[in-house]
């Protein structure tokens, strides 16, 4: 049984790895982009974050270079997020199934930023698929837990809001050139809903997670 202290310094780390994930996160893109549109037309309804990360330069540098640092910072996240899902009652094959669906979220970060599309379009479509519906079934797995456990209604809609975003873009990202009306435009705003239900997600669960008292509702 984990005690109060042990607790608390468990939500101390969450909150500092999750801010910190949030900060790189919105640093990461909003930088990769002042690069981009310099030199480039931009739109959240024509500009995949993905093109961003394939354009030579600086917008490559910062966006792909932030991506591979971020992922092991949500990583973290992630196994101080069961730890404390774990002392409300969480059990040992969630956190397991949990970890596993994690370390292969961060795979595809890897894989979608290391390899650009243009350098090879098959592993880097892979890697977005891998990431974009592995998070939507941890993110499920998450976000049932914290309705059982009856935590603060946020965290719950919140893992439900990123599973939403990030099934639909999966969904229309696989239907492109396949289906009439559904062109390589149509995902590109989902994308950007999709960092922003994330980001949403990590701060929410950065704040209630975080704090020093009870934290179901």
């Amino acid at each position: 049984m984990v005690n109060r202290e042990s607790t608390i310094r468990v939500s101390r780390a969450l909150r500092i790895v999750g801010i910190t994930g949030v900060v790189l996160g919105i640093a990461t893109v909003l930088g990769s982009t002042l690069f981009y549109v310099q030199d480039h037309d931009f739109s959240i309804f024509t500009t995949y974050l993905s093109d961003i990360g394939d354009t030579p330069g600086w917008p490559q540098v910062v966006f792909n270079s932030g991506m591979l640092i971020i992922a092991p910072v949500r990583y973290l996240f992630l196994i101080l997020l069961v730890l404390q899902l774990r002392c409300l009652g969480a059990g040992r094959g969630f956190s397991l199934s949990t970890l596993i669906l994690g370390a292969l979220v961060v795979v595809g970060t890897f894989g979608m930023s290391a390899v650009p599309y243009s350098l090879n379009l098959a592993i880097h479509k892979t890697s977005a698929l891998l990431y974009f519906l592995g998070a939507v079934i941890l993110q499920t797995l998450i976000g049932a837990q914290e309705w059982r456990r009856k935590v603060r209604a946020v965290l719950p809609f919140s893992s439900l809001a990123v599973v939403a975003v990030y099934l639909i873009f999966a969904i229309l990202l696989t239907l492109v050139g396949k289906v009439e009306g559904i062109t390589r435009n149509t995902p590109v705003v989902w994308e950007w809903l999709a960092f922003c239900s994330l980001m949403f997600w990590l701060i929410a669960h950065s704040i209630v997670f975080g704090r020093n008292q009870t934290l179901r509702a």
